[in-house]
Order: structure tokens, then sequence, then C-alpha cells
């Protein structure tokens, strides 16, 4: 019979790498994450967001409740992570905020704990680069959560003796590593007592072990200790291979199997796991946990804690000592040391079967080239402006990047580092020179060696980082300096496997920008004055960089002079931008580089081809619409949309009388009608069901409504394929208003018109994402459970249908 209660703790290491491109700041387009924008946003929906607000069903899979994971389990998010989902993602970034805050109330320890910032092999890194990868993580950490942390995740849990070291140093009181990392543990209380050695992970996880900071002969190295708790191998395997989180039964009883009901002393089973296991590797694996933690658990005597709790409450009695400690150190995903994300170890994620991994050494020695030349190159421009050391600088400028859209902690960063604040060129040099340092480190992201082949997204994104520290080094450099071609003639060395492709035709086909990232800023923002788009945009934090005006202009083309004021790093580029389209509509931007706007004449033949311009302008950039920054299509979609829409759908308004045609004709199943011809009879139909939707989108019509509903009713008779692609965001937007609203009083109207919102989705299959319209609607339907015969509550029956919650019993059909 246990004496003791089931204490067990999940960890969700939550990350991904930095993808944002180096020189814009933002995430491009990832088509490998389709229908998502990229693979943050994709991961998002499957696991990071639904984690936060995971759903408990009801037998008929209606919901029941709606529970925050983030509560219940111990986790790490990853700075660069956390910093786009506080972005990208308000909502969850304020849940998963909310859910440490509660642990912290109801434990007195958080559930979130801190990660080196980036995901660099902490082994592999200089001192400098362990120290700042610390500090920003704990920098980064405080801002979100509002406190210290405690604890820390490695990246793979890469660990020696110099990262305890640091960690200790650094205020970390206990991280988490993987038992296969374990050679021999001995008690703490028995003086001299031998080592028992554990190399096959025979180890009992469910206790903490203490590391003292010592050299390879025992010498104390430090003050202090650092704790560390074993995960349950085979259990946190089982999670991510044999698919535990298909069946919350199931795994809440493997999680009790790993409790010895017969020892009297405290255990805590651990469970070590990859975050996105739980709803993006393992499909709805957040709703399993969710159950795990709300049911199986209360009704199994199982108390879900955390590390920091069970820590306090039950101290260390045994001393452990790792693997390889004293050289390159272990980690969880290599069984040789560290040799993963620097040699052709054995270890990689598959591949053909003459694959290898010999292109890791060369990458590896690239980028450790062109990281030593950078730091030679900061520390000594830094000492001659820093009033502190430039490691100091450096570890401090965590400060101006966790949130860069507030100007005002860059400039009080600057003001605090620099000898002299007023200079202007110091303060960007100092800018320069840390944005170095921050890609050079950024290039050293684990990603890039984990997997297959260096002509992998990881590797190119590291690559990608190289390049722009390569750019920004220049004005510290004499004129025709080697670098590049030192820092390509080791990178060259590598091979792929895909295309048996040079490591320097790799870097030069993905990482090297076809024409300066500026210059296609500057296209894109001459393509949409060309457009006429300008007045209907919302100024971004890119924006704000960019200025344009129209220099002249005539129907099918305009000339535009542009700048791009990089004031940060005091660069600034300016381009002169000929913009034409020719009478199918293809538009063309031809981008002079330092070139005046009176120099720029309009060309004889609007209707050329990109060939033919080539030739008339070779000194000049020549770039379609289509081939701009990947997301520049979809920024000036978004703004046709918004400006042309209405008027498009209106334009076909009376199109078959105008042409002596008959919607009646449709009817015919022979088809007599040409393709065209049906077509654009379809079209008026179309674009008069989407005329009226975007009327009654504005304010409730019940008379509209109706109308909606008939004319779509015919359109079906007729055999008319519609479609309304893009405009369930707009229905998402305007439902979301009218939620917030019916949630603060009881408006008729405003319940009308999310009823008929929601009627008129399903009449035109609208694709709506509910699940933040669901986040939303909780409390209002809470509210509905617990007094049914509030008339507010009851008014929105429809709605919480039409969002799959369960109704009362009493109530259900």
């Amino acid at each position: 019979m246990a004496t003791q209660p089931l204490y067990f703790a999940i960890h969700g290491h939550f990350y991904q790498p930095p993808r944002e491109n180096p020189w814009t700041g933002e995430i491009e387009n990832q088509p490998s994450a389709a229908p998502f924008h990229d693979w943050n946003d994709r991961i998002a929906a499957q696991c990071y967001s639904p984690n936060a607000a995971s759903r408990i069903l009801s037998g008929s899979g209606r919901i029941q409740d709606i529970v925050n994971n983030y509560e219940y389990m111990s986790f790490n998010m990853g700075p660069t992570l956390m910093g786009w989902i506080r972005t990208h993602l308000p909502d969850t970034y304020r849940r998963i905020q909310e859910a440490d805050a509660k642990t912290l109330k109801r434990l007195g320890h958080g559930n979130a704990i801190a990660q080196v910032y980036n995901h660099i092999i902490m082994p592999l890194a200089s001192p400098e680069d362990r120290i700042t990868q610390i500090r920003w993580g704990i920098r980064d950490f405080e801002t979100h959560f509002g406190r210290k942390p405690e604890a820390m995740w490695l990246a793979e849990t890469a660990i020696n003796m110099d990262v305890v070291v640091d960690l200790i140093r650094e205020g970390i009181r206990f991280t988490i590593l993987s038992p296969t990392q374990a050679e021999c543990f001995r008690p703490l209380d028995v003086k001299n007592a031998e080592w028992k050695g554990c190399e096959n992970t025979d180890i009992d996880t469910t206790r903490p072990y203490r590391i003292y900071p010592v050299d390879a002969d025992g010498k104390k190295i430090c003050d202090g200790y650092l704790d560390v708790f074993f995960y349950n191998p085979w259990l946190s395997s089982a999670v991510g291979f044999e698919h535990l989180l298909r069946d919350a039964n199931v795994f809440g009883k493997r999680i009790q199997d790993g409790f010895d009901p017969n020892r009297d002393e405290p255990q805590l089973v651990s469970i070590g796991t990859d975050g996105e296991s739980y709803g993006h590797h393992e499909p709805f694996g957040d709703m399993c946990a969710a159950w795990l933690f709300q049911h199986y658990a209360p009704e199994h005597n199982m108390v879900p804690v955390n590390f920091g709790w069970f820590l306090e409450k039950f101290p260390p009695k045994y001393e452990v000592r790792l693997k390889n400690v004293h050289s390159e150190g272990c980690a969880w995903s290599c069984a040789h040391g560290v040799g993963r994300w620097y040699r052709d170890c054995g270890c990689s994620t598959g591949g053909g079967a003459d694959w290898n991994q010999k292109w890791r050494t060369p990458l590896r020695d690239a980028m450790n080239f062109l990281k030593k030349f950078a730091d030679d190159v900061f520390v000594r421009e830094m000492e001659k402006i820093s009033a502190v050391s430039p490691w100091d600088a450096r570890n401090l400028y965590i400060d101006a990047l966790i949130k860069p859209e507030e100007k005002e902690r860059k400039e009080k960063f600057l003001d605090k580092i620099l000898k002299d604040p007023k200079d202007k060129k110091a303060r960007t040099t100092a800018i320069r020179l840390l944005e170095v340092e921050k890609f050079c480190m950024f290039s050293f992201t684990s990603c890039g060696w984990f997997f297959n082949d260096i002509e992998g997204l990881e590797p190119v994104q590291n690559m990608r980082y190289a390049e722009r520290a390569l750019e920004l080094l220049r004005p510290f450099l004499p004129i025709n300096h080697p670098l590049r071609d030192q820092f390509l003639s080791i990178l060259g060395r590598a091979t792929s496997n895909e295309h048996r492709w040079s490591g320097t035709e790799v870097f030069v086909r993905y990482a090297m920008p076809d024409m300066p990232v500026a210059f296609k800023l500057l296209a894109e923002r001459a393509v949409v004055l060309h457009l006429g788009l300008e007045k209907f945009e919302e100024k971004s934090q890119l924006d704000s960089r960019l200025t344009a005006s129209v220099v002249c202009s005539r129907k099918f083309e305009t000339i535009v002079h542009a700048s791009f004021d990089d004031a940060d790093i005091g660069e600034t580029t300016e381009a002169t931008i000929l913009a034409l389209n020719d009478t199918m509509g293809r538009v063309t931007a031809v981008v002079f580089g330092g070139v005046r706007p009176e120099e720029v004449s309009f060309i004889p033949n609007f209707n050329a081809t990109v060939k033919d311009l080539q030739m008339q302008f070779p000194t000049a950039y020549i770039v379609r619409m289509r081939n701009l920054m990947s997301d520049s299509l979809r920024h000036i979609n978004q703004l046709l949309t918004n400006s042309r829409l209405e008027k498009v759908t209106q334009a076909f308004d009376g199109f078959a009388i105008q042409h002596g045609l008959s919607i009646d004709s449709l009817a015919d199943q022979d088809h007599t009608l040409t393709d065209t011809m049906r077509k654009a009879l379809s079209l008026e139909i179309n674009a008069k069901i989407h005329e009226m939707a975007l009327r009654y989108l504005k304010a409730h019509d019940e008379t509209l409504l109706n109308e909606v509903h008939e004319l779509v009713d015919e359109a079906k008779s007729l055999n008319t394929n519609f479609s309304f692609g893009g405009t369930g965001r707009m229905f998402h937007k305007k439902l979301s208003e009218l939620i917030a609203a019916a949630s603060e009083k009881n408006d008729e109207l405003v319940i009308k018109h999310i009823t008929g919102l929601i009627s008129m989705a399903g009449w035109l299959n609208l694709y709506i994402d509910k699940t933040s319209l669901e986040n939303q609607a909780f409390e209002s339907y809470k509210r509905y459970i617990a007094d049914s015969e509030n008339p507010q509550s009851r008014a929105l029956l429809p709605m919480f249908d039409w969002l799959n919650f369960e109704r009362r019993t009493s109530e259900r059909n």
C-alpha cells in the first residue's frame, strides 16, 4: 500500500528555431508549412494555442470544458518562439503567462522554466557565448513571467562541467537531463561513499540528484551546486513513439506503472517530452493531456506538480556524475557525446542509403571561423566606444531585443553602455557590432546540424544569418578583404546529400539574396504606389523605415523615388524605381540603385518583356511582382481586396442584361453555352452574392439576409460553383467583435447579427477558424451552464450550438 502520493511532472520542451529573415526581422512564407504561412504558424495552430485552451468533449463530441494545460505541466518556451507568440498570438501569450502565475500561487513555484536563448550546443560554445546565452535566456524569461527562473533547459540537454559552473554562477538551481547522460551516483550523507555505475540507464529517475562543480581531480571550481532531474526514459519515449497521447487512460496507467507503491520515500514520476507532441506530432494530443489532468489524475489520486515544488519539499540525497563531463560533455540525442553537432558521428534522421553527415564539420568550421573573426572585430571596435566591457555590453543587449517595437528600450540601452551617448556614430556602430554578434550566435542554432542534409531548411537558415553578419562586418574591413572568400572556402569542403552540391553552392543558391533585400522592399513599395493602394495600408514597423513618393506617372507606368532607412546601423538605401504594367496587368519593377529620378524616363514600349527590360537596362534590377519578397504578393493582394472588392463585385451587376443574356441559361444540362459565357454568368451570381454578403457584414438586415439565402439556393439549383475565398476572415473578424459585444450586454440586434452571420457562413461554405471564437465565447457559455434561465445566455444558444458547445442535459434534443 502506497504511503506517499503519486506525484508526477510532465515537462514539455516547446521550441522553434529563429526563422526570421535576417534583413527584415519577419518570418517569410514557408511553402513546406502549407496551408499555413510558416512553421511557427502551423505548429502554433496545432499545438501552442490548443494547449492554452484544450477541449474536453462530451460523448457526443461537443465542448464541455476548456483547459489550460500549461497550468499542469512543467514547460519551457524557447525565447525566440515566445517573442513570436507575444506579437502574433496575444491571447495564447496571455494564457501561458496566466498558467505560470496560477501555478506559482498554487505550488509556490511556477511551471515555466527558462531556456538558453537560441538553442546553441553549450559545450561547443565559447565561454563568452555561454554566458550570453544564459543571461539572455534569464532576462527574456523575467520579461515574460515577471520572476527569476529557477531552472534552465539546455539545448538538446547538452552539458559538461563548464556549463554546470556557468549555470551555478548565474543563479540557476536545477536542470532536466536524460538518464542516459548519468555515469554514476552515490549518497550524499555517507562520507567517502563509493560511486555506483549507471552507464546503462540504471538510475532511479523518481528522485533529484546534485552535481558539485569540481574538476577532473575532484578539486572544487566554485561554490554552490546544480541539482538535476532525470526523466523516465521509457515513459518519455513512449509519449512520442508509442502514441500514449491517443488515450488518456492508457497514458495515466503508464504513469502509475512508473510509481513503486512499496517504497516509503517520496517519488516523482517525471516525463520529458517534445512539447510539439501535444497536438502537432500527435494530433489532438493536447486533449489527451487535458483529460489526464482534469479527470484521470484526480480520479486516481495522482498529483501533477512541477520540479521546483518537488525539489523544495524533497531535496536531493544523492550526488551524480555525468558522462564526459570534463571533456565535450553529453546530450540526450547523441550517443557520441555532442558529435551530432560537429562531425559525422553516426546519429542522423535518415536519408538515402549513401547519405552521410560529413558536411557537419565544414559547416561548423566555417561558422567558427566567422565567429572568431567577428569576435576580434567586436572587441577591438567596441572597446573604443563602450563604457563597459564589450562582453558586458553584449550581455545587456537583450534589453533592446526583447521588445524591438519599443524603440526607447534600445535608446536606454545605448545611453547606459556608451562613453558618449550623444555621439550618433557611436550609437550606430554599437548596434551594428551587436547585430553581427547576434547573427553569428544565431548561425550556431543547433537545428542546423541535427538533420540529414546541409541543404535543409535549418542549415540554410543558419547560413542566412552568417551572410547577414558578413554584410554588417564590411565597414570594419579593408577594401577587398578576403573574409567572405575564406569563409566560403571552408564551407566549400562540405558536400550535400540531395544534389551533391558543395557547401559554397548551397550558400550561394539558398542563403544569398538574388538582389539586395532593401531593393526588393523598395520595389514592393513602388508597386503599391503604382497600383494606388497606399491609402488602404496599415503602417507596420517595417513600413516606418520606408519612404517613397511618386515622381511622375502615366497610364501604365510610374516613376518612384524611394529609400530604406536603417537608422539603427546608420545605413540608407536609395533607389529610383520604374513600375509598369502591360495590357494583361503584369506588373514589373525596374530598380535603379543610386540613380536620381530625373535620370529615369518612361520606356517606349510598356509591353516589353523582362528579357527586353534586362537588355535595355543592364545595370538595373528587374523584378516581376510575383518575384518580390515571399510575402509581398500576399500584402499587395490584401490591399487589392480591401480597395477593389466592392467595386469588382459591383462591376458585374447587370452583366447578363447588358449583353442580352439570361441567368436561366445555366439550367441547360447540355451546356450549350460556351464555357466563357457560362463562367461569366456564374460570375455575376457569385459577385451579387458577395456584394450582398459584404453589405450584411456591416449591419443586420433581415430582408437582406433572406435575399442572400434565396440567391444562394437559386445558384445551387443552377449547379453554379461559387467561391468566396478570403471572405471567411472578414466574417471571423466581425463575429469576434460581436461576440465581445454580446458578452458585455444583452443587445437583441447584436445577437441577431451573430446568428445571421453564422447562418450565412454556412450557406456560403465559408471557412472560419472557430477556435479563437470558442475561446472568446467560453466565459459566456460558463454563465449559461451556471444559469440556463438567464435570458441573455439563452439568446446565445444558436451561437453556442454553432461553436459546438454542449447544451445542458435538460435542453438537448
